[in-house]
């Protein structure tokens, strides 16, 4: 191999180079190496690739599966309460809702629309107007009157829609 007699300086910011020596740790080379043999498209030692970074699709994905699996947790308990009240038509209604929450959970993130922003925003209102409810019934053992109920249902349904189409 010839000898490296060029020197060629560069810049990185901190967040930058703390990558690097992440990505060269995890393959177990130097930093100027790891940043050699990628430039140079040369395979590193072999099984150390290094995991790739999280996408900022993949963070909307998480946080959407986050918010969805809270609504889930909520709608179960109104669900048990409703059972326990011996509501056959709310617990339907509400079993529905859960059907809808699971299934955008399922088809996450391949359905995901690219612009979330809002469409989280609206599913973490709609989350926050379910937990009243849930927290309301646990506490006085009864759920609330069937339009509170429903027009939090009807957040929560188009909120989902609005994420996962």
């Amino acid at each position: 191999m010839p000898r490296r007699s060029i020197r060629k300086p560069t810049r990185w910011s901190p967040e930058e180079w703390d990558r690097i020596e992440e990505a060269a740790h995890v393959c177990g080379v130097p930093p100027l190496r790891y940043i050699r043999e990628a430039a140079l498209r040369c395979p590193l030692p072999e099984g150390t690739m290094p995991a790739p970074r999280p996408t900022e699709a993949t963070d909307r994905a998480d946080e959407a599966a986050n918010q969805l699996g809270r609504i889930l947790n909520n709608l179960r308990q109104l669900v048990r309460m409703a059972e326990l009240d011996g509501d056959r038509g709310g617990t339907a209604v509400l079993l529905d809702a859960a059907s809808l929450v699971e299934d955008a959970v399922l088809r996450l993130p391949s359905a995901l629309r690219r612009d979330t922003a809002n469409a989280l925003a609206r599913l973490v209102e709609a989350g926050i107007g379910l937990n009243a409810l849930a927290h309301r019934a646990n506490g006085t053992g009864e759920l609330s009157s069937r339009v509170d109920l429903f027009v939090a249902l009807m957040e929560v349904e188009a909120a989902v829609r609005a994420l996962v189409p």
